[in-house]
């Protein structure tokens, strides 16, 4: 999959509608034109910038709202005794009505448009077309306010969808042979790599679990932590067997959630189970680095510095785009790295050796150094997008390209002293107001 267009309004600090557009300048029909192609038609890295709170994360989160809600909503969402949604929350207004979401994209050469209307009590309206030929083609349409579906010539029917669902999560659960394609490029094809302190914990088990199975070799992991020059020189995965207790434990703990009580095998409760002969052992793996100097033993991933977690849990599923070909969406790409690494992961993104598959990253970052004339990738003025909070609270989307253009103009330097907007309004004088009030209430005190 290949991302073409991104808007959504009304989600979170998304009060007003806010497109995210990523074709190149020259892309101005439905197709490519004059023996270009796709590959040449879209851009391959969007970075978006902003203050603090200014909604940047908003964005990406928006888009992983509508990607949850294909995977999701016909089936975990709908144990939820509402509809999962985030209207903007500032007014009553935007609190009780409808959210939007429309994603354009390239699926096998072709041109699709999918998005839907989600209120409280559920879906209010979606729709997906594409382009055949020359023109769009509607595949269905749903309207809450009028009565069942329009099925396109090519679409069998879905049978009963309820008005909590999408069209597209119940076809993929149902394999649908038209719609389920479609559904599961957006559920599977859009990944999103946060990289908080949880968040990066998960992604190094799931490095680990690829390690295990022979989906990535040891080597290939001990590469992307050498481009990073950490000083490791080896990664390997240390297995422990659980102690037979501990197995028995989780054993038992299984049976019970599965509803297979000893009880009604006519054991007590408290009675010790012998693990059976075929029942594998429970391991647990933790990986370990050797540094270059060789001295001393391996660490363990809790004696790694967060520069070097953050750098393996990011670029393992940077590498997996690249080689998949599809979109990887990073908050705070900055955090815990350097800036040459982050400008090193968005060349991986533009470099066409590398990136065969038109893979694409979207990323949001403080970061001036990718603006500066120092990096060795410069982005375009349309792959770069602020965000601002107005007097409202409500988040504005603008991109560079909205500018005027000033040739070599130091974009790093004009961005922090405010002619984008989307900086910090900052008020440091205040800060002698709170050392006063600290002082004052100590000598009352």
């Amino acid at each position: 999959m290949r991302l073409i267009r991104f808007a959504a309004e009304n989600h979170k600090g998304l009060r007003d509608r806010a497109e995210l557009d990523l074709t190149e300048p020259g892309l101005t029909t439905l197709r490519p034109k004059d023996g270009k192609t796709w590959d040449d038609s879209l851009h391959r890295v969007i970075g978006i910038f902003g203050a603090n709170a200014s909604g940047k994360s908003t964005v990406l989160d928006a888009l992983q709202y509508m990607v949850s809600a294909v995977r999701n909503s016909a089936t975990a969402w709908q144990a939820e005794r509402r509809m999962v949604r985030s209207p903007f929350a500032l007014d009553e207004k935007h609190r009780a009505a409808p959210s939007s979401y429309e994603l354009e994209f390239i699926l096998e050469d072709v041109r699709y448009e999918y998005g839907f209307r989600v209120g409280a009590a559920g879906i209010e309206e979606e729709w997906l077309r594409y382009v055949p030929r020359a023109r769009w083609t509607n595949l269905f349409t749903r309207n809450h306010g009028r009565p069942g579906f329009f099925w396109g010539s090519e679409v069998k029917a879905l049978g009963e969808v309820t008005g909590r669902e999408l069209v597209l999560s119940r076809a993929v659960l149902t394999g649908h042979a038209r719609l389920s394609g479609v559904g599961r490029a957006i559920a599977e094809d859009v990944g999103f790599a946060p990289l908080g302190d949880v968040h990066r914990g998960s992604r190094v088990s799931v490095i680990m679990d690829m390690l295990a199975k022979g989906a990535m070799t040891y080597d290939s992991v001990t590469t992307l932590l050498k481009v990073a020059d950490i000083g490791i020189n080896s990664v390997s995965i240390k297995e422990t067997e659980l102690p037979q207790r501990e197995q028995e434990l989780m054993k038992r703990i299984n049976e019970l959630l599965r509803g297979d009580s000893s009880r009604r095998k006519g054991r007590s409760v408290g009675e010790a189970e012998k693990v059976d002969e075929d029942t594998a052992a429970t391991i647990m793996r933790s990986l370990e680095f050797s540094h270059c100097d060789g001295a001393g033993r391996p660490l363990r991933l809790y004696e790694e510095s967060a520069g070097t977690i953050s750098w393996l849990a990011l670029a393992v599923p940077a590498i997996e785009a690249l080689r998949t070909g599809t979109v990887l969406c990073v908050d705070e790409i900055d955090a815990s790295l350097h800036s040459q690494l982050v400008d090193i992961l968005v060349g991986m993104f533009e470099d066409r050796e590398l990136n065969t598959k038109g893979a694409q990253m979207l990323f949001t970052s403080h970061d001036t150094y990718l603006l500066s004339n120092l990096t060795e990738h410069p982005l375009e003025p349309d792959q770069v997008w602020f965000t601002e909070k107005n007097v409202e609270g409500a988040t504005e989307l603008f991109s560079l390209d909205d500018f005027p253009r000033h040739r070599d103009a130091n974009i790093a330097r004009r961005y922090l002293a405010g002619r984008y907007g989307a900086v910090p309004r900052t008020a440091p004088s205040l800060l002698h107001r709170v050392f006063e009030e600290s002082v004052s209430g100590r000598t009352e005190h």
